[in-house]
């Protein structure tokens, strides 16, 4: 018969078929690319103001009030680890924002987890809010609020399947 492929030659193009549909890339608007990069901005920030906190933690007092001193010197190193570990997998879900992976909400669930823990410690538990009054709160809840809200852009952006293509496109919107 000319022209009948062979039944093993049809299984090969069908499972060809399925993994290019499987990597087939979904569009996204150019405001997903914005996002990814104002998350990524603002987490390598983080990153900065944690190396000013571990590295240059005298510098970084030198305006604060001798109570507040005391405190910022009483936090335990765990919480120091608690911090690295929100900065970095912040940062790292913000990659994964542009690459497009899925485990970029994985990242921003444990970035998440470990900001309100080192937020819940350092002004309820260690004595924060007392230190640095109610104006000390700002920062804090804002921090938390965005962790939140790039842990709902990644849950978005999955359900939208956004995550896990070969490459990005862009689609105007």
């Amino acid at each position: 018969m000319v022209g009948t492929a062979h039944p093993t030659q049809l299984t090969i193009r069908n499972r060809r078929k399925k993994k290019m549909k499987q990597q087939t890339k979904l569009a996204v608007p150019r405001w997903y690319w914005v996002i990814a990069a104002v998350a990524l901005l603002w987490n390598l920030l983080g990153c900065a103001f944690f190396g000013m906190e571990l590295f240059a933690q005298e510098a970084v007092m030198e305006s604060m009030t001798e109570p507040q001193k005391e405190w910022a010197r009483s936090i335990p190193g765990w919480i120091y680890f608690v911090y690295g570990l929100a900065v970095s997998t912040g940062v790292a879900g913000s990659i994964g924002l542009f690459l497009r992976k899925g485990w970029t909400t994985m990242m921003f669930a444990i970035c998440l987890v470990a900001v309100i823990v080192q937020m819940v410690y350092t002004m309820i538990i260690g004595g924060g809010l007392q230190v640095m009054g109610p104006s000390g709160l700002v920062m804090p809840s804002l921090v938390i609020g965005i962790a939140a809200a790039l842990l709902w852009f990644s849950r978005f952006a999955r359900s939208r399947g956004w995550f896990g293509q070969v490459s990005p496109t862009v689609e105007r919107e």
